[in-house]
């Protein structure tokens, strides 16, 4: 084979792997593009901490993943001098979510819809995913009444307002209680418990002196209860064998014919 031929074939080869090299980095491209065109950005704060929250965790909307965490900062590198100083030491979340689920029609567009459902309650939460450590965003309604914290920055994108998770609250009111039990002076209400139960004592003591100086006195209220109890039964038989005897005083004579 001649050295011409050597180098058309290595051409031709080199032509090839070109070709399919670009057809794959426009399907990418094409694919990449198709997929950040499908997405719009949401974002949302808390002032708690977000452990185990980190860049392409999911956002879930009702137990649907709608999205992935894009980023996370604070408000105060995100927004700077725009947001309060007590803001901006807040954490900041940045969320890629599928415009494709919120389409409701050509008239409603996307970032619409996600206005419409915060102003009915939607409310951000981080909620850990199994024993795995790692967190996700869920986005759904609580119940009950939520501290609103008002942003003092305006949002580059719509805001989603946080929620308390259920381990945060639990443990706020488990902190809330443990607040209550150290303010409690647990010597004076010891103390308070022993003057009441001497009190108790005391009162009982009296009692029984009463019982004791009248036992005389009760014990003559309870024999004359029994005499008239003896006597009801007696007037009792009385009436039963004799009934005409409550018409009469006395008994009656015997009439002459009936005497012998």
């Amino acid at each position: 084979m001649s050295n011409a031929s050597e180098a058309s074939y290595a051409k031709i080869g080199f032509f090839i792997v070109l070709g399919i090299a670009l057809t794959v980095g426009v399907l990418v491209h094409i694919g990449g593009l198709g997929s950040k065109n499908s997405e719009f950005l949401v974002e949302t704060f808390f002032s708690d901490p977000v452990s185990g929250l980190d860049v392409g965790s999911s956002v879930n909307f009702r137990g649907v993943r709608v999205g992935s965490v894009k980023r996370i900062t604070f408000i105060g590198a995100q927004y700077g001098a725009s947001a309060a100083a007590a803001d901006r030491q807040k954490i900041y979340v940045e969320m890629a979510i599928d415009s494709r689920l919120f389409q409701m029609g050509e008239e409603q567009r996307p970032r619409q819809v996600v206005e419409d459902l915060v102003a009915k309650g939607l409310h951000a939460t981080v909620s850990a995913s199994g024993v795995t450590g790692l967190s996700r965003i869920e986005l759904n309604f609580p119940k009950g009444e939520l501290r609103e914290e008002r942003p003092s920055w305006r949002a580059d994108h719509p805001l989603i307002p946080p929620a308390p998770s259920i381990l945060q609250s639990a443990a706020d009111s488990a902190t809330q209680v443990l607040n209550q039990l150290n303010k409690m002076d647990f010597a004076a209400a010891y103390s308070n418990l022993l003057a009441i139960a001497q009190s108790a004592g005391t009162t009982l003591d009296n009692f029984n002196t009463v019982l004791t100086g009248e036992q005389g006195g009760i014990s003559e209220i309870v024999q004359n209860v029994r005499d008239a109890s003896v006597a009801i039964r007696d007037f009792a038989d009385q009436i039963r064998s004799n009934p005409s005897s409550l018409l009469r005083s006395n008994t009656p004579n015997e009439l002459p014919e009936t005497k012998r």
